[in-house]
């Protein structure tokens, strides 16, 4: 997930795992399962480096990537919105690549439901590459959204299936995500949690999967601003082992 861009030299079998995480190396987010209000839309620029690759790498410089993701998401009805993504990438020589596009449509379970957790469902597909001199491959996730607030407590839990429907790295891939919050009046300090286990074929060994996990801080200034920030650190040899992520979203309509 974090480290397709940063480790050509890999093994084919590790890159079917790293590429089915692209997408998350542009925008590192754990979901919440509430969609936005209905004509309303949120504006979010996804802004992460990564100070220090993968283990495995020849090259560690390799590895030094700028990505920077805008997203723009809709609501429509009560329940449902639409994401598109524009992926964009500031390589380690410093130049500027455009990466790619993707759609994301959501729902999510009504309130009237009564369901004791939050719950909903996205899938998300597009077209990306992992820089500019290779080309484009067709890939998604289905991304299964829980979460729950216990009084100052936070818990969200996305267990992710990444697929790639083209190309040599053609299946899909499994990425659990994790966060969890404790929130003082407008601060949540937490920490977040993001992993790459392998295929539905064949799980890979622990040094080869990715882990990383991280201290995490939550703004709440305004209602119509989102602000999440926090450094992760690789817990395998396999993982991007130092990696700063920057979340900063405006929210417009009514």
């Amino acid at each position: 997930m974090l480290l397709w861009k940063k480790n050509k030299l890999l093994p084919a079998f590790l890159l079917l795992t790293l590429q089915g995480f692209s997408q998350a190396d542009n925008e590192i987010q754990v979901y919440a399962s509430p969609t936005i209000q209905h004509k309303w839309t949120i504006f979010e620029l996804h802004s992460n480096y990564t100070f220090k690759g993968s283990k495995n790498l020849a090259r560690p410089k390799d590895a030094h990537w700028t990505n920077e993701t805008l997203e723009i998401t809709h609501g429509f009805g009560k329940n449902f919105e639409i994401g598109f993504y524009t992926f964009t990438g500031i390589s380690p020589t410093g130049r500027f690549q455009y990466l790619g596009n993707q759609v994301r449509p959501r729902v999510t379970v009504p309130a009237s439901w009564n369901w004791k957790w939050g719950a909903s469902l996205s899938l998300e597909f597009g077209f990306f590459r992992p820089d500019d001199t290779t080309g484009f491959f067709w890939q998604g996730e289905l991304r299964p959204i829980l979460d729950k607030t216990v009084g100052n407590w936070y818990f969200a839990f996305n267990p992710n299936i990444d697929f790639v429907v083209n190309g040599a790295e053609k299946g899909v891939g499994i990425s659990p995500q994790i966060k969890t919050v404790y929130t003082i009046k407008k601060v949540g300090i937490g920490f977040e949690y993001y992993s790459g286990l392998g295929t539905f074929k064949q799980i890979l060994p622990f040094q080869q999967q990715e882990h990383l996990l991280g201290p995490m801080i939550d703004l709440y200034v305004d209602p119509k601003w989102e602000v999440n920030g926090g450094f992760l650190f690789g817990l395998t040899r396999n993982s991007n082992q130092r990696v700063f992520k920057l979340l900063l979203g405006r929210r417009r309509g009514k």
